[in-house]
């Protein structure tokens, strides 16, 4: 195990650092949406087609499913401190170059650096809790704060690309640039925040990283092999229903774009909350009751979405939102399995969102191919809905290793 050092469970210095946390994660969120927005703009300037533009798009996706283990390799070598602070470069190397492109080359080129770095973030969140927090409720509580915070920042970009920043700036490429000034201000903050902190509550030693388990060790784990499916069927819910939501309440509901984008941001909003409120009030014997709950419910109200009047949507929409919650408490999972220790949270980070990234590429094609068949978005709330329920599997055959 670990050697803790004095006042491990409630360092003075823990909520700190874990404010830089954070501030990168939810600029990580800003410079991943800061194309998505003004995609109208990108195409007429760089002459893109759709095809194209969606290529571009999709890059850094693709990219982290090979780079997430890597980096969360080099994370545990490097440390939060550097890790991050790397990670964080990359990402706004990426925001800038985004901003200069000149081409689909170009722009994808500039995409991909942002599956480079963004592990290095992604896995040094839970790495830094790990270290930092001792005490179980505010280790989850933790947990449900930073996995909210890419949505939050990816939220501020949608809402203030076109409404405030490309009428102040006149143009698609400024706007860029100031959005990704966030990752910047960012990093600076993380390095001066991570640059005082004191020794970490948690010690790892060398003796101790060299017998945490690697790759193979946590992949012969069925509890960390269950998390692994687990966070795959979670990140095609979300990614999946995250990309398709306001268009299906567009054209199957028959809502206006406004109308459509108010609603499921009030579900965005529903997610932030049980995120926040929900792993912290879990304890481990309770994760797959309260996991198979919230698959539940989340199926329940894709169907209610097909099944009740179109009056009524918003409600059943507001419940589809907790899936972002699902996250959370899978990382939760993930965090606590036998395997995991703070020796390899880089590792297992690394190769938990390497699994999961190939849920979130195929959740969005899934459900667009199946809306462009015969099914329509019908068939597509329908195969989501599926996939909560199949995932119950996975969380019932939990419960033997959380009881």
């Amino acid at each position: 195990m670990p050697t803790p050092i004095a006042d491990a469970r409630h360092h003075p210095y823990r909520w700190v650092l874990f404010s830089g946390v954070c501030a990168v994660y939810f600029a990580f969120g800003v410079v991943a949406m800061s194309i998505p927005p003004l995609v109208g703009e990108v195409r007429a300037d760089l002459g893109l087609s759709r095809s194209a533009m969606g290529l571009a798009l999709g890059t850094w996706q693709m990219v982290y499913i090979v780079s997430a283990p890597i980096g969360g390799r080099l994370l545990d070598r490097l440390g939060i401190h550097r890790g991050i602070l790397l990670g964080a470069a990359i990402v706004a190397v990426s925001g800038f170059a985004r901003a200069a492109a000149g081409g689909l080359g170009t722009l994808c080129l500039a995409i991909t650096l942002f599956g480079i770095g963004g592990p290095l973030i992604s896995a040094g969140a839970p790495k830094a809790v790990g270290l930092w927090f001792g005490d179980e409720r505010e280790r989850r509580l933790a947990v449900g704060t930073y996995n909210t915070m890419p949505a939050l920042g990816g939220t501020m970009t949608l809402v203030l690309s076109n409404t405030v920043l490309m009428p102040l700036t006149g143009s698609w490429r400024t706007t860029v640039v100031v959005e990704s000034l966030a990752i910047v201000v960012a990093a600076a903050a993380w390095l001066v925040l991570s640059g005082r902190a004191p020794e970490a509550p948690v010690v790892v030693r060398a003796e101790e990283a060299a017998e945490a388990a690697g790759r193979r060790g946590l992949l012969a784990s069925r509890e960390y092999r269950l998390v692994l499916v687990l966070g795959l069927g979670v990140m095609f819910i979300g990614h999946g229903l995250g990309g398709w939501m306001p268009q299906v309440l567009r054209e199957h509901s028959g809502f206006s774009p406004m109308a459509a984008a108010n609603w499921v941001a009030l579900g965005s909003l529903v997610g932030v909350v049980a995120s926040l409120q929900v792993p912290k009030r879990t304890e481990r014997a309770r994760l797959p009751a309260t996991l198979a709950v919230m698959f539940l419910v989340v199926a329940v109200g894709l169907v209610a979405v097909l099944v009740l009047p179109t009056s009524l949507d918003p409600g059943p929409v507001a419940l589809a939102g907790l899936r972002s919650a699902l996250m959370a408490l899978v990382m939760v999972a993930m965090l606590e399995s036998g395997p995991v220790g703070p020796a390899n949270i880089g590792v297992a980070s690394g190769l938990w969102f390497a699994v999961a990234e190939l849920g979130g590429v195929t959740g969005p094609l899934a459900m667009g191919w199946v809306a462009d068949s015969s099914a329509g978005y019908g068939g597509s709330l329908l195969l989501m809905a599926g996939v909560c329920v199949l995932m119950l599997v996975p969380v019932a055959r939990l419960r033997r290793f959380t009881g």
